[in-house]
C-alpha cells in the first residue's frame, strides 16, 4: 500500500517527502520534532507519550468509562457503562487505527471503517495536565461518542495531502480515505510539490516562502492557522478541491475569508486552539509593522525554538529600547492562556498587548457550545451556504433566503446547489428538493448524492417507493444504501432489507441506525436471536438510542431472559 501511495502522490507533482532529507539533511533532522511533523502517525512504541496504564477515566455527565489500553504496538479503546448490579454494559471495542496531532498539547485517536471512514474517539490525552479527559466538544451527556466523522477538511490541516484524486466538491465529496495515508505534515506543504525539484534541483521548480511577497507568505501559515472558529468548518470556493491549494497561490482564491459574531464573547476576546494569526492581526505591533511583522519573523518552521532570547531579538528589532530587563518578552505581552474551545489546553496568545492579564487567563473553565450570532462573509451566497452549514440545514429563513438567492442568480457550480438541497432535505420540503436535484443533474448527469436525494423526495411525496428502491439499490453511499432497506422493509421485503443492512454494516460497522433497523427485520422474520445481537450492537454504538433499549429488553424477556433484560433497564445514561 506504501508503494501505491507514493507512486499516486509522485503522479500529482508530490514526492515522497522523505526525498528532500538527500540533500538538506540537517533541517529535515531538525524539522523532525516540529509539532507539524508529529501532527499524524499510526500507533508504535516509538510515538507513544500516553499513561495507558492510568485507571478506566469516568465522564459523569454521560455516565460513560473510557480506557485506553496499550497492546504491544497496538492501542485498543475501550466505552462501557456500568448496570446496578455493577455489571459492565454496552460493551465497545475498537482497536486505534491513527493518533492525531503532535502531543504537545493534546492527541486524539481515530479509527477507519472498511468503507474508507475515519472516526474520531471520544477521549484525548492532554499533555500538559498528563491526564485522559473528554476530546473537545464531547463534554456534555449528548456528546458524538464514536460515530463522530474526520472530516476531509480537518485533515487538510492536520496531515500532509493524502493521495486521492482530484475532485470538483470539496464539503460534499466523498468522506472516505484510502488506507495508508501521510504520517505528518512534511516539507511539501509549504515548500510545494516537489518531484520536479527533487530532479532538477533548481531554484525555480520549488516555492521558498521567504522569497513571496508578504500576502503569499502569510497564506502559507494561513491556510490552517486562520480559522475564524471551531464551530465552523472553512468554506472552500466552488469547484476547488479541499487538497488543491499550492504555496504561492493567493488563499483568497482557494477559501472563503469568513468571520463570525460570537454571543457574549467579543471578537478581541476570542480565543481558541487554532487562533495564532487572528489574534496577531488584531495587535498593534501588527498593524503598525505594514506587514513586516508575520508568523515566520518569530517561528522557524525547521526547528523547534524553546529559548527566549530568539523570541526576545524579534521583539528588538522594533522595540529597540525595551522598557524591562527581562529576557522573555514573551511572557508578559503574549501570555499563556485557556482557550475557550480545547478548555484542558492553555496556548500562546498572540494577541499582543501592553497589559494583557494576569492569572484569570489560565482560570478552569467549561466547555460550551458557541452561539454564532453573525456570520461574515465576502458574498451574499458564501455567507448563506456557511450558515447552511453550520446550521445542519435546519436554520429555514436561511435556507429560504439561499434559496431565493440562487435562483435569481444560478450559479454554475454544483456545490451551492448540493447546500441547498441538503437544507430541504432536513426540513422535509420534498417538491423543492425534487427541483433542486434535478438542476444538479443538469449541472452533473450522473450526481450520486442528487440522484439519492431525488429518489427520497419522489417517494415521499408520491408514497410509491418502488422507484426509489431500483435507484438507491445501484448506488454506493451508505446512506443510499440504508435507506434502500428502509424501503425494502416498508414493503415488507424483509429478506431483502437483511441484506442491505448487512450490506452497509459491512461499510460502516459503527451505522447505529443500521444496526437497529437490522435488529428489527430480523425480529420480523422471527430471528430473536440475531436481533438481539443487533439491539445489543445498537447500544454499544450509541447507549442512547432510544428505540433499542425498551427492542432489547423485550426480546430478551420474550427469550425468558429476565434478568439480563432488568440489568438493561438499570443503567444510568446521564441524561
Amino acid at each position: 500500500m506504501l508503494v501505491a501511495f507514493v507512486a499516486a502522490v509522485v503522479m500529482s507533482g508530490y514526492a515522497d517527502d522523505a526525498v528532500c532529507g538527500n540533500c538538506h539533511a540537517d533541517r529535515a533532522k531538525t524539522y523532525a520534532h516540529v509539532g507539524m511533523a508529529r501532527s499524524f502517525t499510526s500507533p508504535h512504541s516509538d510515538v507513544f507519550i500516553e499513561d495507558f496504564d492510568a485507571p478506566p477515566f469516568f465522564h459523569d455527565r454521560s455516565k460513560q468509562y473510557f480506557e485506553m489500553r496499550r497492546r504491544g504496538d497496538a492501542v485498543l479503546f475501550r466505552r462501557y457503562q456500568l448496570a446496578a448490579d455493577g455489571a459492565p454494559v454496552h460493551v465497545f471495542e475498537q482497536q486505534v487505527d491513527w493518533i492525531l496531532g503532535s502531543g504537545n498539547h493534546a492527541r486524539t485517536y481515530l479509527y477507519r471503517t472498511p468503507g474508507g471512514e475515519l472516526y474520531q474517539l471520544p477521549i484525548s490525552w492532554y499533555s500538559q495536565t498528563g491526564e485522559w479527559r473528554m476530546a473537545p466538544g464531547y463534554d456534555r451527556p449528548d456528546h458524538d461518542g464514536v460515530t463522530r466523522r474526520v472530516r476531509h477538511e480537518c485533515m487538510f490541516c492536520h496531515n500532509a495531502y493524502p493521495a486521492s484524486g482530484v475532485q470538483k466538491l470539496s464539503y460534499w465529496r466523498s468522506q472516505s480515505f484510502p488506507a495508508e495515508l501521510p504520517r505528518g505534515i512534511g516539507c511539501q506543504r509549504c515548500h510545494g510539490p516537489g518531484a520536479e525539484h527533487a530532479v532538477t534541483r533548481t531554484r525555480a521548480s520549488i516555492i521558498n516562502p521567504a522569497r513571496l511577497g508578504t500576502r503569499l507568505r502569510n497564506d502559507i501559515c494561513y491556510e490552517c492557522h486562520m480559522q475564524p472558529t471551531v464551530v465552523m468548518a472553512g468554506l472552500r470556493r466552488p469547484g476547488r478541491d479541499v487538497y488543491s491549494f499550492r504555496p504561492g497561490q493567493l488563499l483568497a482564491g482557494y477559501a472563503v475569508p469568513l468571520d463570525v459574531e460570537e454571543e457574549g464573547q467579543p471578537r478581541a476576546e476570542r480565543f481558541e486552539i487554532n487562533h495564532h494569526p487572528y489574534r496577531l492581526e488584531q495587535s498593534r505591533c501588527f498593524i503598525e509593522s505594514e506587514g513586516r511583522l508575520s508568523c515566520l519573523t518569530c517561528h522557524d518552521p525547521h526547528r523547534k525554538v524553546t529559548d527566549a532570547a530568539h523570541y526576545r531579538k524579534a521583539c528588538l528589532s522594533c522595540h529597540a529600547k525595551p522598557h524591562h530587563t527581562s529576557e522573555d518578552c514573551s511572557a508578559c505581552h503574549m501570555p499563556k492562556r485557556r482557550t475557550q474551545d480545547v478548555v484542558h489546553v492553555v496556548m500562546t496568545d498572540h494577541l499582543i498587548r501592553r497589559t494583557p492579564g494576569g492569572s484569570e487567563l489560565l482560570a478552569p473553565r467549561d466547555e460550551r457550545e458557541p452561539a454564532i450570532e453573525r456570520i461574515d462573509a465576502p458574498d451574499p451566497l458564501f455567507r448563506l451556504m456557511a450558515i447552511v452549514r453550520a446550521t445542519g440545514g435546519m436554520d429555514a429563513g436561511s435556507a429560504r433566503a439561499l434559496e431565493e438567492l440562487m435562483n435569481a442568480k444560478p450559479p454554475t457550480e454544483v456545490e451551492p446547489w448540493l447546500d441547498l438541497a441538503s437544507a430541504q432535505l432536513r426540513q422535509r420540503r420534498w417538491a423543492e428538493l425534487e427541483r433542486t436535484a434535478n438542476r444538479i443533474l443538469a449541472l452533473e448527469p450522473g450526481q450520486e448524492l442528487a440522484r439519492e436525494w431525488r429518489a427520497i423526495a419522489r417517494a415521499a411525496r408520491s408514497g410509491n417507493t418502488e422507484e426509489a428502491i431500483r435507484e438507491l439499490l445501484v448506488l454506493e453511499r451508505p446512506e443510499a444504501v440504508f435507506n434502500a432497506g428502509v424501503f425494502l422493509a416498508g414493503r415488507g421485503r424483509m429478506s431483502e432489507a437483511i441484506a442491505q443492512y448487512e450490506r452497509v454494516l459491512a461499510m460502516r460497522p459503527n451505522f447505529a441506525a443500521a444496526w437497529f433497523r437490522l435488529g428489527e427485520a430480523r425480529s420480523e422474520c422471527g430471528d430473536r436471536d440475531g436481533a438481539i445481537t443487533a439491539f445489543r450492537r445498537t447500544l454499544e454504538i450509541e447507549p442512547s438510542h432510544a428505540r433499542a433499549r425498551p427492542a432489547l429488553v423485550d426480546a430478551l424477556r420474550a427469550l425468558g431472559n429476565a434478568e439480563e433484560a432488568d440489568r438493561y433497564l438499570t443503567v444510568a445514561t446521564g441524561r
